[in-house]
Order: structure tokens, then sequence, then C-alpha cells
């Protein structure tokens, strides 16, 4: 099953399960704090991340970053437009009010990074590796983001709109106050990542990889009972 893009204006409604009512999301997350004079644009070209130094109050625009920064990079206040990451390590890096617009992060490493009021959107996402971050107040919107690893990492207030995410991996995750909305989910792994309380009634998946228990709580649409009866051991003749 290819992964499916769906397209949809933001912010929407999006149903919380537990009460039936319809919560505007940006009411509960924080946007990014982008000020509002003008911030210092960067040329297009080409750069090595280690050069530019930890910046902030800046517009990268259509220009390619490469290169690895190993430990506690923080990038603040900085809008990525139509950017290209390039073979970039970002592990235990620091992102506070980072808005990414349109740009290919596929693969890019934030490994243990702290990421706080960051937006994503638009972008290519393929392969990238949050595993063991922590996201707090962050938005994901039409993104292209196969493969992408959530694992062991920690989120509250974070929302996931309209997206491919197929083959990906949330294994051992914390979703607090997360919620999932019209994304392809087909293939993507739930292994010891408790899903009480999160809303899956909007997306679509064939097969997803979870142990029962990591399902309690959670709620579907009818047409998903088909791909979840498996997980309990029960054939449909």
């Amino acid at each position: 099953m290819k992964g499916k893009r769906f397209s949809a204006p933001f912010p929407s409604k999006i149903r919380y399960n537990e009460s039936g009512s319809e919560v505007d999301i940006m009411k509960k997350i924080t946007a990014p704090r982008i000020p509002d004079g003008d911030l210092t644009v960067y040329p297009n070209d080409t750069y090595f991340i280690e050069d530019i130094g930890e910046v902030s109050e800046q517009i990268f625009r259509k220009t390619t970053l490469t290169g690895e920064i190993f430990e506690h990079f923080h990038l603040e206040t900085i809008i990525f437009d139509g950017c290209v990451f390039d073979s970039v390590s970002l592990v235990s890096a620091n992102l506070t009010d980072v808005v990414f617009k349109n740009c290919d992060l596929s693969n890019l490493d934030l490994m243990g990074a702290i990421i706080h009021r960051v937006r994503f959107e638009n972008c290519k996402l393929i392969g990238m590796n949050f595993s063991d971050a922590t996201l707090r107040n962050c938005v994901f919107v039409d993104c292209y983001a196969d493969y992408v690893a959530f694992r062991y990492a920690n989120l509250k207030w974070v929302a996931f709109e309209a997206g491919a995410y197929t083959n990906s991996d949330f294994s051992g995750a914390q979703l607090v106050d997360t919620y999932l909305e019209r994304l392809d989910l087909n293939k993507a792994q739930f292994l010891n990542c408790a899903l009480n309380g999160i809303d899956l009634s909007s997306c679509i998946f064939e097969s997803i990889t979870a142990m029962p228990q990591d399902l309690k709580g959670m709620s579907i649409d009818f047409s998903h009972a088909p791909a979840l009866m498996p997980l309990f051991g029960i054939r449909v003749k």
C-alpha cells in the first residue's frame, strides 16, 4: 500500500475520543514564537551546519545544509523555507521556536533532541530519526514521513495532521495529549506504546504492529476492526 497524503486545511477540529467533544488543538498547542520584525535572510547557497554556528532570528530560504553536530547544538527562532538537509546529524540538539516549511529533512538525525514549539509543514521526513527525543508543542501538517522513527520518544501537546506515516515506528514512545488526524499509518509499529486516549478513527491502515495491551483505551473506526483482529488471535472466515 503506497503512502497516502491527505490534503486538508489547518488548523482543524480534532475529536478527542474520551469525551467525544471536538477540541481545537491550536488552543492547547503553543505556536512557534517568531518575531513580527524582519529576520536576517541567508543567501541561497550550501552551508556546513557547523560553520553557521548557533544562530537565531534567521531565515534560510532554498538553501542546502550539510554536516554533523554531535551534542547540544542550539537552533532558536529560525524559519527554514524550501531547504534541504543533506546527511545532517543533530543528535541531542535543542530546537526552540523553529518552522520547517517545504523542506526535505529525509534521514535527519534528531535522536535525543529537545524540540519545543516547532512546526513541520509540507515537509519530506522520510527516515527521520526522533528516537529518544522530547517533543513539546509541536505540529506536523501535510508531511511525507514514511519510515520516520519516534522510538522511546516523549511527546506531549503534539499534533500530526494529514500525512503519510507508513512503516513509522512509535515503539516505546509516550504519547500524552497527542493527536493523530487523517494519517496513513499502514504498517506502523506501536509496540510497548500505550495508545490509551489516542483517536485513530480518521486514519487509514491495513495493518499495524502492536500488542493487545497497547491498544487498550484507543478509539478506531469500525472499518479498522479487520486489521486489528489478528493482534488478538482472531480469524475471520
